[in-house]
């Protein structure tokens, strides 16, 4: 070692120095995207993530009376009716009651009774109309995920108001198809890679210090 060159530790140090922020960034990130609100999104999507799914029926505005009905089911599930405001129905364990998997989109919809119109959340072309019509709030965090679903019920998209059927679904849902974004996980797997060879880096400078022998 030439004079004047730092230790191997000491330069093992550094570089440990030079890691923790950008690790404790990254873990910044990480922990602040679990309690994420999303912004109200037309046509927004959900998924299915295991688990129990508990349907409540909120307060509405339209002359007209929906059932709410899951379309992810073999067949059709009806679970409510827009004018039970304040009920909470349980729909179990979609997994194991229907055989709906993990990461399978959750497609709620609406039966107009007065009108006999069908209306679907996701992209316009799952509606007779080829129009949006649901309004998708979603909120993601520790106390659990809630999707609020708002209904238009008229044809072409009416007022677009958003308020003519409302729903607030929880449990065991989520807003993406998968739970971790494929990017996060290769942040992981980098960092993964660098305390081992961080560590590896260790074990080899800890070898090449000499302990002088006491004479």
């Amino acid at each position: 070692m030439r004079a004047g060159e730092p230790m191997p530790t000491e330069r093992f140090r550094g570089r440990v120095k030079l890691v923790a922020p950008v690790a404790a960034l990254l873990l910044g990130l990480i922990l602040s995207s679990s309690v994420a609100v999303a912004a109200p999104i037309l046509g927004g999507q959900i998924y299915y993530e295991g688990g129990d799914v508990q349907v409540t029926v909120l307060p509405y505005s339209a002359a007209y009376t929906s059932q709410l009905i899951l379309f992810s089911t073999p067949s059709p599930l009806v679970i409510a009716t827009s004018s039970q405001v304040g009920q909470t129905f349980n729909l179990g364990n979609l997994a194991a009651l229907y055989g709906i998997a993990p990461g399978s989109e959750l497609i709620f919809g609406i039966l107009v009774l007065n009108t006999g119109n069908t209306f679907k959340m996701g992209p316009g072309g799952r509606n007779p109309d080829g129009v949006e019509h649901v309004l998708v709030d979603y909120a993601e965090g520790d106390g659990g995920d809630v999707a609020l679903l708002g209904f238009e019920d008229l044809f072409g998209g009416g007022d677009h108001d958003y308020n003519d059927a409302n729903f607030e679904i929880q449990g065991g849902i989520g807003f993406a198809r998968v739970s971790a974004p494929a990017s996060l996980i290769l942040l992981l797997l980098g960092l993964a890679a660098l305390a081992a060879s961080s560590g590896s880096i260790l074990r080899k400078s800890c070898r090449q210090i000499l302990i002088p022998s006491s004479k």
